[in-house]
């Protein structure tokens, strides 16, 4: 059970960077201003770590365990 850094897709991250910036740019000309856009990603990434994250780290947590327990 080995994770490093080098196994994260740059790929994905660039492509995810690109998706935020498009709608950065784009949305303001369908009458949706650049504060809602931000403000908007900022709430995403506080539910996401205030009740998603939590979850993943508990699910690992209790991998290793039976990982541990099982060796």
């Amino acid at each position: 059970m080995n994770i490093s850094i080098n196994k994260i897709a740059w790929k994905d991250i660039i492509l995810g960077l690109m998706f935020i910036v498009v709608l950065y740019l784009t949305l303001p000309y369908f009458g949706i201003s650049r504060l809602s856009i931000a403000l908007t990603l900022v709430g995403i990434v506080e539910w996401a770590t205030k009740y998603i994250l939590p979850w993943i780290v508990l699910y690992w947590g209790i991998r290793l365990i039976k990982n541990m327990e099982s060796n």
